[in-house]
């Protein structure tokens, strides 16, 4: 993975002067998630306020509802929070770019990246890793679906074991799913199970989990070729020898704004599939 830090000058003056540099990175992907972003950032800060500094990394894929407008509206200096605005630019790339932190608090700060257009959440979550600089990374969706409560466990979890990846898992016994339609969890659970099969994953219960964290070794010289939804399922594919642990949680539906399923990532996660299969 080639680093690409988002204004590694402004960060680093910024980390100096708190003398705190994060512990953990929690990436977010946003596509017309407005209506939960301000609420999930300020619920991860009231749960996890006492694992230490971290970062909030979100990644919008240029949101028509103006996602990105509502995070900078709700933490202005009025609020308590200093922002840069960072180059647009970043090598051939046209993204804006934003370094949101607090002026009192010094355990979290947020960077927002702004892309030009939507180009898939595989590459969104690449993205936020990239422009993170901690040494575990936590992805997750925006939507409330993954509780921030479990931040708290995973981060315990990777801290307090040799494990290189923890997952936060639906079928794992102890988890459920809450919301869904039984057609729905059935064509999950299908999913779940096709490529378990096909890749061997006897050890992991969800490989299609969207919520968990890692060490950034893992990530750190992999390259991304799929266009679907589950990054992880590619990471377990393309990693060797790395410990994994799963804790159960409960997946909640959305209650706010539109599901991202449709026929489009039905068609690129079988894609997905095959570019994958013949890697393996």
């Amino acid at each position: 993975m080639n680093e690409n830090i988002i204004c590694r000058k402004t960060q680093d003056d910024l980390i100096k002067k708190l003398n705190n540099p994060p512990l953990f990175s929690i990436i977010i992907p946003t596509y017309n998630e407005s209506q939960n972003i301000v609420n999930l950032v300020n619920s991860i800060y009231t749960c996890v306020k006492d694992q230490g500094c971290y970062e909030i990394v979100i990644i919008d894929d240029n949101s028509p509802d103006c996602t990105v407008d509502k995070i900078i509206e709700a933490f202005d200096e009025k609020k308590g929070f200093y922002l840069y605005k960072i180059r647009d630019t970043i090598g051939v790339q046209s993204h804006k770019h934003f370094l949101i932190y607090p002026l009192q608090d010094e355990s979290f700060f947020i960077k927002i990246v702004k892309r030009k257009e939507r180009s898939g959440l595989i590459s969104a979550i690449y993205e936020g890793f990239k422009s993170s600089i901690s040494d575990y990374l936590i992805v997750m969706d925006a939507d409330f679906s993954h509780t921030p409560l479990h931040i708290n466990s995973l981060i315990r979890e990777i801290r307090d074991s040799d494990c290189d990846l923890v997952i936060a898992s639906r079928y794992l016994k102890g988890g459920r799913i809450v919301g869904w339609t039984s057609k729905r969890i059935f064509y999950s659970k299908f999913a779940t199970n096709l490529s378990k099969l096909l890749f061997r994953l006897s050890n992991v219960s969800d490989p299609m989990s969207g919520f968990f964290v890692m060490k950034r070794d893992v990530v750190r010289r992999m390259e991304f070729n799929t266009s679907g939804f589950k990054i992880l399922l590619e990471i377990l594919v393309k990693s060797k020898s790395i410990k994994i642990k799963e804790i159960p949680y409960t997946f909640a539906d959305r209650t706010n704004g539109s599901s991202k399923l449709n026929s489009k990532v039905t068609i690129d996660f079988f894609k997905s599939l095959y570019i994958l299969h013949k890697h393996h």
